[in-house]
């Protein structure tokens, strides 16, 4: 499947990727996102099909449904960053709380945040990817205090990857904050910004968006991505939750 603009074409930037590219280059014309050019149809039967199995099996047959350029070992591999969530078994339980009304808890990961869900294989996915093109990345992340703490743990010390992870300094409660800045991996770096999270998140997507900043990572070998919800490799991760509970 080819994964396609959401607001035209620059005559800069591809009409149209595939997930791998989509991963590794998320940014598409004036400031848009590449989105799949279609959905698979998941019907009852699919549905009835998945209701005993297993956490990863429904999401490796999922991600199949959309024909993504990914090894399958990859993508298996990758599900097996679950293994080191509360319980293997049953990574994000679904907990009945009144008579017709469930809760999906998706804070049984790493770092608590439910952000853990889709960062956790997402991270694994984008660093071989790098690894197998032989390319060096700056995973840029912007948070309010869940995506930070969750994207650090992914990428930390993986191959071919750094991060830099911008904060609303005093916008993120103490424990997300201390999450963050006190990881190990030396291939990470947190930066607290002056103002709040809007200012934040807008300060990574002219980052994004900026040529000078580009060449300024080309000459140092160094291509340019996001691991925020920019990058629709991390929604499909988000959407099997969903399909799950």
């Amino acid at each position: 499947m080819q994964f396609i603009e959401t607001r035209g074409n620059d005559g800069q930037k591809p009409v149209s990727v595939s997930f791998s590219e989509a991963i590794l280059s998320p940014s598409a014309s004036f400031g848009g996102l590449y989105v799949p050019e279609s959905l698979p149809r998941l019907n009852q039967a699919y549905l009835e099909s998945h209701l005993k199995s297993h956490y990863k099996t429904l999401a490796i047959d999922f991600l199949e449904k959309f024909g993504i350029d990914i090894e399958r070992e990859v993508l298996e591999e990758a599900l097996k960053r679950y293994d080191a969530f509360d319980d293997p078994s049953n990574p994000v339980p679904l907990t009945q709380i009144e008579e017709d009304c469930f809760v999906s808890e998706l804070y049984h990961g790493p770092t608590r945040a439910f952000k853990d869900m889709a960062l956790q294989p997402f991270g694994y996915v984008l660093s071989k990817l790098a690894q197998q093109k032989n390319e060096n990345y700056l995973i840029m992340a912007a948070t309010s205090g869940d995506t930070g703490p969750a994207t650090l743990e992914t990428f930390k010390n993986q191959k071919n990857v750094k991060v830099a992870c911008l904060y609303p300094d005093g916008g993120t409660s103490d424990v997300q904050r201390l999450q963050m800045v006190t990881e190990d991996g030396e291939n990470l770096k947190v930066i607290g910004v002056k103002g709040n999270f809007d200012d934040t998140q807008n300060t990574l997507k002219e980052l994004l968006a900026s040529e000078d900043f580009k060449a300024e990572l080309k000459a140092h070998n160094i291509k340019l991505s996001a691991a925020n919800s920019v990058n629709f490799g991390r929604i499909i991760f988000q959407i099997i939750y969903h399909i799950h509970s």
